[in-house]
């Protein structure tokens, strides 16, 4: 089940995860925080890069409401793009456009990239522990909510906007976010930052694939200790 194409993000399966429990168009964009008509773009670029539609059902009026997934969306779902290596085949940004989190690796409990005292980033690659590493994070692959939700990601960071910049495109945004010492840049756009009212001092939760985060080069041997600042 591999996609047609790379375009595909955290966003589109956290609308899948929502839509399948909302069974509305209008309700899962929402809790996401997204419009209706994004929704139902991404919804249709899911279909074409899957080969068939994810949703069906969908009808007019005033809440677009009735719809579900396929057993094509139901099975995106249940299996997560953890196994149908939806961001593992998914091109980076640029570096220049991608955060870039230089940290510690560590291989137990569980591997991740300690960034910060007491922030450490769930990752899925290898690396020997104390590893000194350099995370590249695209924007587009954090999904940000106003609150918590099931999800597979397996890093949710709860964060505070420092500021909303002009983006990629006439409507697209970057949302500069704080979590603990660190800022980190999402791509939203100019509907989402108006609907989810995202100010300088909101609380959110930035949801973070662990997939999504790469080794900008291999791993170098490095001394343990805390990451530089």
């Amino acid at each position: 089940m591999t996609p047609r194409h790379r375009s595909v993000t955290a966003t589109d399966i956290a609308l899948l995860q929502s839509l399948a429990q909302e069974r509305s168009v209008v309700a899962a964009s929402r809790r996401i925080g997204i419009s209706r008509d994004r929704a139902v773009y991404r919804l249709a670029r899911l279909g074409e890069a899957f080969g068939g539609p994810v949703v069906t059902g969908v009808r007019g009026g005033r809440n677009f409401g009735g719809s579900r997934l396929t057993p094509l969306g139901d099975r995106i779902v249940r299996e997560g793009f953890d196994s149908v290596e939806l961001l593992k085949t998914r091109p980076l940004a640029p570096p220049s456009r991608s955060n870039l989190l230089p940290g510690i690796y560590r291989s137990a409990p569980s591997p991740a990239v300690v960034v910060a005292p007491g922030l450490r980033l769930r990752v899925s690659f290898p690396a020997d522990d104390g590893e000194r590493v350099s995370l590249l994070l695209d924007p587009e692959a954090i999904l940000v909510a106003r609150g918590r939700f099931a999800s597979s990601a397996r890093n949710v960071l709860p964060a505070t906007v420092d500021a909303v910049r002009p983006g990629p495109g006439a409507r697209g945004r970057t949302l500069v976010a704080r979590v603990g010492p660190i800022r980190l840049r999402a791509s939203v756009t100019q509907e989402t930052v108006a609907q989810m009212r995202l100010f300088p001092g909101t609380r959110v939760y930035l949801y973070v694939k662990a997939t999504a985060l790469r080794p900008a080069a291999p791993a170098m041997r490095a001394t343990r200790g805390s990451p530089r600042r």
